[in-house]
């Protein structure tokens, strides 16, 4: 993948935005027409990151993408267990990583422990994904860790809660593409509206909150390293853009 060329500008000035799609990204058509062209003339690419699979999340674009804009640069699917760059296609080396994790296993714990799995479009060979409410999670993670099986679990919303490879999540995916794209790690800008997107906040040195974020994530993020918008979805995203001077006041028409 190329770093730099004559329409990019040098990785010493490069940002990229990384952002959840769910009422982070999409939600706001207007919003959303205004965005991403002003991205695009700031030379500031975009990965989406977001916990569904990656065959659900291209169903979302087909729906909501305004026709005749550019596509995403990259997209982080099944909560940074798959990689997708628009040029380099799907990155292979990134799940190969993983080939050892014991999916299986961590299934037949979970449903003898009495937890239905979420519909099957929302699990993949390494994003295993249950209905357990919050008073139950703590039982849970104590079964897996009898069973001695490495994993990052994240829990958000009433009772979503997943479990994935240790060494995947959407902040270690985001610094892969961010490697590819030749931008420096302080140099990545977040954007999320729910608890899964915490992770990312936590590594990125500027984050968004847009202003329809959900109490979870709210409370836990570092105002110092974020910006809390007042506008939701994509015009919370415009908002702290502005305010940072990374674009412009008004987009180009």
């Amino acid at each position: 993948m190329p770093t730099s060329g004559p329409d990019r500008p040098p990785p010493a000035n490069r940002w990229l935005l990384v952002s959840d799609i769910d009422d982070t990204l999409i939600g706001d058509d207007a919003a959303l027409r205004e965005l991403l062209p002003a991205l695009r003339a700031a030379r500031i690419p975009l990965a989406l990151n977001s916990s569904r699979p990656t065959e659900s999340v291209r169903r979302t674009i087909e729906e909501h993408w305004p026709a005749g804009a550019a596509p995403p640069d990259a997209t982080i699917t099944a909560l940074g267990t798959e990689i997708e760059t628009a040029s380099g296609g799907v990155d292979t080396g990134w799940q190969a990583r993983f080939a050892a994790w014991p999916r299986a296993e961590i299934d037949r714990i979970v449903r003898e422990l009495g937890f239905a799995p979420h519909a099957s479009e929302f699990q993949t060979a390494f994003k295993a994904s249950y209905a357990v409410p919050a008073s139950a999670v703590a039982r849970v993670e104590v079964a897996l860790d009898a069973a001695g099986i490495a994993r990052r679990t994240i829990h958000s919303g009433d009772s979503d809660f997943d479990v994935i490879p240790p060494d995947a999540g959407k902040a270690a995916a985001m610094f892969r593409v961010a490697a590819c794209f030749g931008v420096a790690q302080e140099h990545v800008i977040v954007a999320g509206d729910s608890g899964n997107d915490l992770v990312m906040f936590e590594h990125a040195s500027r984050g968004i909150v847009v202003g329809n974020a959900r109490r979870e994530l709210r409370e836990r993020v570092d105002p110092e390293r974020a910006y809390f918008a007042r506008a939701a979805q994509a015009g919370g995203i415009l908002e702290a853009l502005r305010h940072w001077g990374l674009i412009p006041e008004r987009s180009d028409p």
